[in-house]
């Protein structure tokens, strides 16, 4: 059966997610001579293929950039435009890269899930109601036995309530679909409340994880198939963000939308209860990846343990740190005009560098010792940091000073000016004047190239190769470490779970607990709070996932450096030299209004009916 399962995922490659067959498309329905959906059920080959395409709303979060203007795609909104519109990173490139910078409308905003999902939402019903046992008619003839089917049922069953969870996380109430409806005019639906939506999505994904993959796939060409754990840990997500802020009570602009036709309030108030499920649905998953399925992932050097080789191979191979990934991926090699071409320096061949890293992601890295580089309510300041001048220790080359002596996570994501690129070994210079400066035809706008995740084999220079495969992870298990610390300090503060977590990520990434940096931090619910959130911030850097923390939390409305996606961001001086270039000097001033902190429906959605209501501001 897993043989069977990889051959269906790779038929969802052909569908590509911008390009699905128009038979597909459920407006019109079919093709190949088949006239209704009970005939395509009837068909084992057509009934595959149907099942593949439901597969094709998986998020790719590896594409944070696009060629052209692909970012205007109806499911743009599944790329991972988010870390653009956050303080992680500036992309230095078309529409998408603008988003941040306009004070956009319901009919000017991409990065939409909104139509293509329901449209997947209503594949996914129809397969659920008509797919059927097909019974072998000949010697060789196809067939759908009730274990296959009962698999495809519990694997459709999840990705529809994993699509509602996509669309409540970009909209919040969004309207509830669960039947394969003929007619376009009942699929004009009024939203429904947020309670209900959540406790539809939570049901939904129990039922359906009692069908799937019990565990992570051993052959990774099964990576992509959902599982258990997957279901787990989308439940996980899902009470968290139920509890958080934005969606529990404090966002006052939702409270005061219209009721829905049976007078219920779309944005509940708050109930702190919600905490205490977050807390049971991060432990069930837990549980789950404790009795066998998930681990940290860790490297040894000699039998030691190698915080910097295990933060970059973590990103370069399956492992079992893995819950879910994409086996579609955005990377696109140097030969194509995606992630792995625009984060390389345009002085490497074939190089664009327009993707640079923010001056405040840079500076709410560590030092080597755990502590920040500015006292923090939590942790005094470290005394390792130096602000000023250059020294030559680093790999016998001169950089400033304010780059030694950091945590390995900062090596793995920030490449700076004065460091060599892999493979050609030349010196990358982000000053005026230098080999990457700002008067080349592409360039980043911050001084500091993006290096997480890229693949140190990829280059046009031998011995490098153009392009190499790595998972496009969804889920991994540090972030749900993090999420249940998140959910505990909200319920009980004094758990030493909540240290305990923090601190197995705070391990692996080769940094003191924080207990040790700080005693006093134990038990105090706020100063826990906020260093969950930073290593949250730190550990997830430019993995799609800060800009919905940001919004849960209702801190993107704060300055820049506190969470904030509004007002003035900083890198490097382009204009100074090789001495006056390390200036934190603006170079984009952003725009954040509390409108944003959800997205507006469509304006063409809205336009076609005539029971939405639009979310607050737009």
């Amino acid at each position: 059966m897993k043989t069977r399962i990889y051959k269906f995922l790779m038929i969802c490659c052909l569908f590509s997610i911008s390009a699905c067959s128009d038979y597909l498309d459920v407006s019109d329905e079919l093709a190949g001579g088949l006239t209704s959906t009970d005939a395509i059920f009837d068909n084992v080959s057509y009934t595959k293929r149907w099942y593949s395409n439901v597969f094709t709303g998986i998020p790719d979060y590896s594409m944070i950039v696009s060629q052209s203007d692909a970012f205007n795609e109806a499911n743009s909104g599944l790329f991972n435009p988010w870390t653009s519109l956050t303080d992680e990173i500036n992309s230095n490139g078309p529409y998408y890269a603008k988003m941040g910078i306009f004070d956009w409308n319901a009919s000017t905003t991409n990065m939409q899930r909104w139509a293509f999902l329901y449209k997947l939402i209503r594949q996914a019903n129809i397969f659920l109601e008509k797919a059927k046992v097909i019974e072998a008619t000949g010697t060789n003839a196809e067939f759908l036995p009730a274990e296959d089917l009962a698999l495809y049922k519990a694997n459709v069953r999840f990705m529809r309530a994993y699509y509602y969870y996509l669309l409540m996380e970009q909209y919040g109430p969004v309207p509830l679909i669960t039947t394969a409806s003929a007619l376009a005019d009942d699929l004009d639906q009024e939203r429904r409340p947020i309670d209900e939506l959540v406790n539809f999505i939570d049901a939904e994904l129990i039922e359906a994880s009692k069908g799937m993959y019990g565990a992570a796939q051993t052959n990774e060409n099964l990576k992509g198939v959902p599982t258990k754990g997957a279901a787990l840990a989308v439940r996980a997500k899902l009470w968290i963000y139920a509890a958080s802020p934005l969606f529990n009570g404090d966002f006052a602009e939702g409270l005061a939308l219209p009721k829905t036709s049976d007078g219920k309030a779309l944005f509940a108030p708050k109930d702190a209860t919600k905490w205490a499920k977050a807390v049971t649905a991060c432990r069930d998953f837990l549980d789950f990846a404790e009795a066998g399925n998930y681990s940290l992932f860790k490297e040894y050097t000699n039998s030691v343990y190698d915080p910097d080789k295990t933060i970059y191979d973590l990103f370069q191979v399956y492992n079992d740190e893995i819950i879910w990934a994409n086996v579609l991926t955005g990377w696109g090699g140097m030969t194509g005009q995606l992630f792995d071409r625009r984060v390389t320096p345009i002085c490497e061949p074939s190089g664009i560098g327009s993707v640079g890293v923010t001056q405040e992601l840079v500076d709410d890295f560590s030092m080597k010792d755990g502590l920040p580089i500015k006292s923090k309510d939590y942790l005094s300041a470290s005394p390792l940091y130096v602000e000023d001048g250059t020294t030559a220790l680093y790999n016998g080359v001169q950089v400033n000073k304010m780059y030694l002596n950091r945590e390995p996570r900062f090596y793995a994501t920030v490449f700076f000016s004065g460091r060599k690129w892999h493979i050609s070994n030349r010196e990358v210079q982000f000053y005026l004047g230098g080999n990457a400066d700002r008067t080349k035809s592409y360039y980043n706008l911050t001084g500091y190239a993006l290096y997480k995740r890229f693949n140190r084999t990829v280059h046009m220079q031998a011995p490098g190769v153009s392009s190499k495969f790595r998972p496009s992870i969804i889920f991994r298990l540090a972030e749900f470490y993090l999420l249940y610390a998140e959910a505990l300090n909200e319920v009980t503060p004094n758990d030493p779970n909540i240290l305990k977590y923090v601190n197995l990520v705070r391990e692996r990434a080769g940094i003191p607990n924080l207990e040790v940096l700080n005693p006093s931090i134990r038990g105090n619910q706020e100063l826990q709070r906020e260093a969950i959130r930073m290593e949250s911030r730190i550990e997830l850097a430019t993995e799609g996932q800060r800009y919905f923390n940001v919004h849960r939390w209702m801190i993107a409305e704060n300055e820049p450096g506190q969470g904030g996606e509004g007002g003035d961001f900083h890198g490097m001086n382009l204009d100074g030299n090789a001495q006056t270039f390390y200036q934190r000097t603006k170079f984009q001033t952003r725009i954040f209004k509390r409108k944003n902190y959800f997205f507006p429906i469509p304006l063409i959605e809205m336009q076609k009916s005539t029971k939405l209501i639009q979310n607050p501001g737009w």
